[in-house]
């Protein structure tokens, strides 16, 4: 008679024991790898948008005459509404707000959208300074916050900026 071998009991239990741990350690580390891959795709898109709206902004601001925007705003607050006024030469006025009145932190252009949906400034201002009689040149600053929109809150990252802006209008009266 020929005895037919098989596993014991014994072996299928450490046999399953072992695999569901090598099982549940490769999925926490899939799962660490989305979650990295998720945060990457986060901060890429707080970059996108925070070098879009400062460029825009910093591109007209140049050659415009800042017309009004706040002139205390350190820190910025997050509950309220900034505004930035400016009379560009071939534009027109251009008006730049900050509206959180949505509940999603957005920089306005015109009353139109200028930033994504993907990301939420928390924080916003236009510091304009020097646009006094003093005679210098406007300088103007926004400091931000600005945090992934999407996501798990683990997984969603911010971060503050600030840029300074200096308008190139030389129409001040020097003959002071």
């Amino acid at each position: 008679m020929k005895q037919e071998t098989g596993f014991s009991l014994v072996e299928m239990l450490v046999a399953a024991t072992v695999f569901t741990f090598v099982v549940t350690s490769v999925s926490g580390l899939f799962i660490q790898a989305l979650d990295l891959q998720r945060r990457a795709s986060g901060i890429q898109k707080i970059e996108e948008n925070a070098q879009f709206v400062t460029e825009s902004i910093t591109r007209e601001v140049r050659v415009s005459k800042v017309i009004s925007g706040d002139t205390n705003c350190s820190p910025p607050d997050p509950l309220t509404t900034a505004t930035l006024t400016i009379q560009h030469p071939i534009n027109g006025t251009v008006t730049y707000r900050y509206d959180k009145s949505s509940g999603l932190g957005v920089i306005l252009r015109n009353d139109q959208p200028i930033t994504s949906a993907d990301v939420n400034f928390k924080t916003f201002a236009f510091c304009v300074s020097g646009s006094g009689p003093d005679g210098t040149q406007t300088r103007l600053t926004m400091p931000m916050t600005v945090e992934s929109a999407s996501g798990r809150p683990s997984t969603r990252v911010s971060a503050s900026l600030q840029t300074t802006v200096v308008s190139r209008d030389l129409s001040i009266d020097l003959s002071r």
